[in-house]
């Protein structure tokens, strides 16, 4: 299969590579140079300084460019966080890495990667990772010594946890790592990957930098990681690093910004979201030069290649730019594009496009052709005046499509495991069921549904009745966009309607498109309707089809908890650390399992490693707090209370640890006010009103102290202690 899709690129590139074949037969340099590759998650090139953007605030980038090379034109393969890194990391189009949406697709064990050719050749490899499309359970991992992808829990109920980290994050993890490798051992070379998630939608740049971008927050996420890029390029310099270090950073893809209609990415394959940034520096690479020669991701790993003298292979649809660099003279290559997104999350047509230096053919129910010499912006559809070039690039482009099988599903990652087919995915995972010679639909015409199905997907968890209502809507005119399904069974569990959750779910269950993701829903919401047997068979189902996915696991945990069966949960929690070291929610369920059992110093070890990965671990900060509180440390109890509410000043859970810590330790005017912010954040609870009740009574406020205890017994009435202090405070208020 491999030959037969790259035989269009080995054969259309042949003489222009030549250079660059002349350019690796140079042996290679007895030192051989650090490689750091950072790829910024859409990152569209025309909002970057150095490309012409005034607006932008990227000096890091800039600079970088100033000291090395920028090529003009960058281009990506794919609109998606995945298969587009999959292309950069393997040098293959998408058809021939296999990655070819988000969602239903691991990166084949077949394919090779940059980290397994840097680490082969005696590098040392690490990668940081902020977002969740790059988890390792799709297969990113590979070659890397160190695959640092924790992301933290967040406290943003728009979003599901454990989606993003903030660069800042990835930058702390990333700079630890360049401590340790300086410090431990001889010098040695390594290969690091630092990708950034922040421009990402939704855009929401850091407070500092909020107000000053109000009018383009897109802009502002940019800037706040070209800061955190400085930090990382700054930490080379104090190493003495920066001179032996080729940088080269980069984007996965673009982003519409409401261009052709669509707000974000993933839909279309036009250049604004697919034209990135390249910009690359370091030893032998020339100061302030511009290359007007096309790039494509798939020239990324060549290239590094090429400057650490690695051996050149066969097996990779791209090629070196070092020619390039260099300022000798390349011919520009073709560049492939696909979008299975349209019809995997969606139930529409693919997209796919082949694009010279200047025309554009998009294969779609209405193809379109555009001059990109004469119309950058893709406005003008030029299929009926250029039907020569249309027809040779559309003819290319086939080539490519019939010589890769249909993309059903993932390769299986169990291969006994016939399920597996519908692999691990973020959204969805299944392809829209149609009946045989149904035409698709053209992303062109659906692209209207697109607005109101985002906005019900941001307001699920907020506004669920308001997302109820766009994402019926939306199914009513288009029953096959699954992904309004799925997200209605998100707003349906937010609402409490955990019955209408699980119909959708079971319906997607029905039309084979139920996704691990959508198992772990239809299972929590059996279990918060009760049904724990049927839940536990959903998650039971979801780690049988899906070994490498850890989810399965921790939820059935939360079952065994509710049964009260907590060896069994406690073993759960340790599969799911032998399949992902460190998972921040086994370690959390095993340290709420200790405190069970009143184990402070094991309960203290799970929740302090925590802290480790993740210092701003709200629910962490509160249960140590909780232990040092019992093992007699109560200033170091409130001190850890307090860091939390800090950091969370709407978390009931810690402003309640911290009002009964302060009341506890004689303070009760300072408890005062936790105890009414705990109830304020609720739901309220009867811990919560007793304790404000018992705390007004110490300071003599017995009129609130009887309000606390009546809406307490309201909640609960057979507490017969609050009960007797209410008697007492009423017999204490009444006249003699």
């Amino acid at each position: 299969m491999r030959s037969s899709v790259a035989a269009i690129f080995l054969l259309t590139t042949m003489m222009s590579d030549a250079a660059c074949r002349a350019g690796a037969s140079r042996s290679s340099p007895p030192d051989r140079p650090n490689v750091l590759l950072v790829t910024i998650d859409t990152l569209r090139a025309d909002h970057v300084g150095c490309y012409g953007y005034k607006a932008a605030s990227t000096p890091t980038i800039d600079g970088l460019a100033s000291r090395g090379i920028r090529f003009e034109t960058a281009l990506a393969h794919a609109p998606l966080t995945g298969p587009s890194h999959a292309s950069i990391l393997t040098g293959r189009i998408p058809p021939g890495h296999g990655f070819r949406n988000n969602s239903g697709f691991t990166l084949s064990p077949r394919v090779k990667t940059a980290a397994e050719d840097f680490r082969q050749t005696g590098y040392r490899t690490a990668a940081f990772v902020s977002g969740f499309p790059l988890d390792r359970r799709f297969g990113f991992d590979r070659g890397f010594e160190t695959y640092d992808d924790h992301l933290p829990k967040g406290n943003d109920r728009r979003r599901t946890p454990y989606v993003e980290r903030f660069a800042d994050a990835t930058t702390d993890a990333a700079l630890r790592w360049l401590a340790t490798s300086s410090s431990t051992g001889p010098p040695s070379r390594w290969f690091l990957w630092v990708h950034y998630y922040d421009p990402h939608a939704p855009y929401e740049p850091p407070a500092d930098l909020a107000e000053r971008y109000s009018p383009a927050p897109y802009d502002g996420e940019i800037a706040f990681v070209d800061r955190q890029l400085a930090r990382l390029l700054h930490a080379l310099d104090v190493r003495n690093e920066t001179g032996r270090t080729v940088v080269i950073v980069t984007a996965d893809h673009g982003e519409s910004l409401g261009e052709h209609g669509e707000g974000t990415h993933g839909v279309f394959v036009y250049d604004a979201t697919l034209r990135v940034p390249w910009v690359m520096a370091g030893p032998q690479i020339p100061a302030g030069r511009l290359s007007r020669t096309v790039a494509r991701s798939i020239d990324v790993l060549p290239t590094l290649a090429d400057y650490a003298g690695l051996a050149r292979r066969s097996d990779i649809d791209g090629r070196s730019l070092r020619a390039a660099a260099d300022g000798q003279e390349m011919s520009d290559a073709p560049s492939y594009a696909e979008s299975l997104y349209p019809e995997t999350e969606l139930g529409w047509s693919p997209l796919y496009a082949w694009r010279t230096a200047r025309f554009k053919f998009i294969k779609a129910p209405q193809p379109e052709l555009y001059d990109l010499a004469n119309d950058a912006s893709e406005t003008t559809n030029r299929l009926n005046e250029n039907e020569a070039p249309a027809s040779d690039l559309s003819r290319k482009l086939d080539e490519v499509i019939r010589g890769t099988p249909v993309p059903v599903a993932a390769p299986p990652v169990d291969a006994n495991t016939a399920e597996r087919l519908r692999a691990l995915g973020y959204a969805s995972g299944g392809r829209a069921a149609r009946a045989p010679g149904t035409a698709l639909r053209d992303p062109k015409d659906g692209i209207r549904f697109l607005p109101r199905l985002n906005r019900a997907m941001s307001a699920a968890r907020t506004e669920p009745a308001l997302a109820i209502r766009e994402l019926t809507a939306v199914l009513g005119e288009d029953p096959g966009v699954f992904m309004a399904r799925r997200t209605r069974a998100v707003a349906y569990a937010a609402a409490g309607r955990h019955d209408l959750a699980v119909a959708d779910l079971r319906a997607l269950d029905k039309e084979g498109q139920l996704t691990p993701e959508d198992a772990i829903v239809l299972g929590d919401n059996l279990r918060f309707a009760g049904r724990l047997e049927e839940a536990a068979l959903i998650f039971e189902r979801a780690a049988r089809e899906n070994p490498a996915f850890a989810q399965p696991l921790i939820s059935l945990v939360e079952v065994r908890i509710q049964e009260h069966r907590y060896d069994e949960a406690a073993a759960l929690c340790e599969r799911v650390l032998k399949l992902v070291p460190d998972h921040i929610e086994a370690l959390r369920r095993l340290g709420d399992l200790a405190l069970l059992r009143a184990d402070s110093d094991a309960a203290a070890a799970r929740y302090d490693r925590i802290l480790a990965l993740d210092a701003g671990d709200v629910s962490a900060l509160t249960k140590l707090g909780v232990v040092r509180a019992r093992s007699g440390r109560p200033d170091q109890a409130i001190q850890l209370f307090r860091q939390a509410v800090d950091r969370e000043p709407g978390n009931a859970e810690a402003l309640l640890y911290l009002a009964g810590a302060l009341a506890t330790e004689g303070h009760p005017a300072d408890a005062l006010p936790y105890f009414e912010r705990a109830i304020e954040a609720g739901p309220p609870s009867t811990m919560a009103l007793n304790g404000l009740g018992l705390t007004c009574l110490a300071v003599g406020e017995t009129a609130r102290a009887e309000a606390a205890f009546r809406k307490s017994l309201r909640l609960d009435p057979n507490q017969p202690e609050i009960a007797t202090a209410l008697a007492q405070v009423r017999r204490r208020g009444a006249p003699d």
